[in-house]
């Protein structure tokens, strides 16, 4: 009976993760567990990226996204704190939750991400993010898996300008069109 309920969790999951990656392609697993990130501020308004924002948005994110690897293959809450606010800290912390309860995790490989800034608040405390993302993501039982699923994944991320860093209050994915 145990294991039934867990295959229905997974399968609440592999859900899930069906919502995270709306758009899935077919593409390769790189041998470097690091991803690369490009972050493209020329677009951004209705004011202009500095530097040293530029490079503090691209840092904090991509910060950000080893804390949710982290957090989601781990399963703790705490690990989201730091890079994390609002709805995107919420949602993340729920689904850790669920999977704790049912013992399962997800692992992610992290691969690329291709950033754009779209807005940037006059005042400067957001900033709008268009991420499209290649990621390779496995929810396990233990050390079964239980689906994988490769793709790229389109996000809008809502970053806040927080004590000394950039947070993700948002972090929404989309479908391409």
């Amino acid at each position: 009976m145990k294991s039934v309920l867990r295959l229905s969790v997974a399968l609440v999951l592999v859900g899930l993760v069906a919502v995270l990656m709306p758009k899935r392609e077919s593409s390769a697993v790189f041998a470097d567990s690091t991803a690369s990130m490009s972050l493209n501020v020329q677009n951004a308004a209705p004011r202009e990226v500095e530097d040293t924002t530029q490079r503090a948005v691209a840092r904090d994110y991509a910060a950000a996204w080893q804390a949710m690897t982290k957090a989601l293959e781990q399963n703790r809450t705490n690990l989201l704190e730091t890079n994390f606010i609002g709805t995107a800290n919420e949602k993340l912390a729920s689904t850790i939750v669920e999977q704790r309860k049912n013992g399962l995790h997800q692992q992610i490989l992290d691969k690329a991400h291709k950033v754009e800034a779209i807005f940037y608040s006059p005042e400067g405390s957001s900033m709008e993010l268009h991420d499209t993302a290649q990621v390779q993501w496995k929810v396990m039982d233990g050390n079964n898996v239980v689906r994988t699923e490769d793709g790229t994944i389109h996000y809008v991320v809502l970053l806040t300008a927080a004590e000394n860093s950039w947070k993700v209050r948002v972090m929404e994915a989309v479908p391409s069109f």
